[in-house]
């Protein structure tokens, strides 16, 4: 059955180093997987800085009139050529170059217009840094309401088999349930699902972890997944229910099981979710699809508090949703 993956229109940012153009040649992965219209992006950073020492100095030249439109005129040619080489002509949308004292600003402002389903970005660029993702990336991830893939290198269908989707019973964390199936389907892969049960902590005493039986745990998040698919029938998913504890289906309601989805739960004690999260999924998992935001309160603060570490520790490819 073919999948409708939202990925009509994505938008690449670069800054034409060797790592951002990874991202291009994702997006030509997903022109020949989903038929997307890839549009390019380009941020030229405000030098506002530099041009207010310039003219204390008396240079006869100035930003907006003689140095961005040149570097505009050379970064506009470089998209052009990118485009060419790595997107199909029917497939190209805009070459979009801007100055922005905010690139992740800018980039995200972008990403979030209505035409876009998807940001596609390296998970560096030309500046080196020790975290897997540098800081333009986190924020791009942090700003964006639109889902925002982000990868070290460009990744084929052979190479995912198993999606890992972090869930905390809320919601908000089951919503990527929809894009890891979509992608799944495309890939011919298995979702795992993961709850990490963490102890509570107040100043320095930590308070021992509530002694649950992960099986409760698992029926309950497996409940509260099928009460949200329930709740939007417009999606046309469902958990089928498999004779082996922590070993399920998802699928289209008009789908037989051998159809569907494997899915796998795990339900782990630990003192730091991120940590769990990213030891599993370097070791075990393919991609990372999960919820930028979990339950309401604190809950919701320290889920995404936990997105962004996963994004600085995580080696494999991210893809980070907020639920809308």
């Amino acid at each position: 059955m073919e999948v409708a993956m939202k990925a009509r229109h994505i938008l690449v940012p670069t800054d034409f180093s060797e790592a951002s153009l990874e991202a291009i040649k994702m997006a030509a992965k997903f022109v020949e997987w989903y038929g997307s219209t890839i549009d390019l992006i380009h941020v030229i950073p405000l030098i506002s800085y530099y041009d207010e020492s310039m003219q204390h100095l008396g240079v006869p030249f100035d930003m907006e009139k003689d140095i961005y439109p040149k570097v505009m005129k050379q970064t506009s040619e470089q998209l052009h050529d990118l485009a060419e080489k790595y997107i199909p002509k029917e497939h190209r949308g805009q070459l979009i170059n801007l100055v922005g004292r905010k690139p992740a600003q800018v980039i995200a402002e972008q990403g979030n217009k209505s035409q876009y389903d998807l940001i596609i970005m390296a998970n560096t660029g030309g500046h080196e840094t020790d975290d897997i993702r540098s800081g333009l990336t986190e924020k791009v991830i942090r700003y964006a309401e639109k889902p925002v893939l982000s990868i070290g290198k460009a990744f084929d269908k052979k190479s995912i088999n198993e999606i890992l989707v972090p869930v905390d019973g809320s919601e908000e964390s089951a919503k990527p349930l929809v894009d890891a199936y979509e992608l799944a389907k495309t890939f011919g892969a298995k979702i795992v699902l993961m709850h990490i049960i963490e102890p509570y902590t107040l100043g320095m005493e930590v308070m021992p972890m509530t002694i649950e039986d992960d099986k409760a745990v698992y029926e309950k998040l497996i409940e509260n997944i099928s009460y949200y698919l329930n709740e939007h029938p417009e999606l046309k998913l469902s958990i089928k229910r498999n004779e082996v504890d922590f070993d399920d289906f998802l699928v289209k309601n008009d789908e037989d099981t051998k159809d569907g989805v494997k899915v796998l739960s795990i339900v782990k004690k630990g003192f730091s979710a991120h940590t769990e999260i990213t030891d599993y999924a370097n070791e075990e998992s393919d991609l990372v699809v999960m919820s930028t935001h979990g339950r309401t309160g604190i809950a919701r603060v320290l889920l995404g508090s936990t997105t962004a570490i996963v994004a600085q520790h995580l080696e494999k490819p991210l893809m980070t949703l907020r639920p809308g």
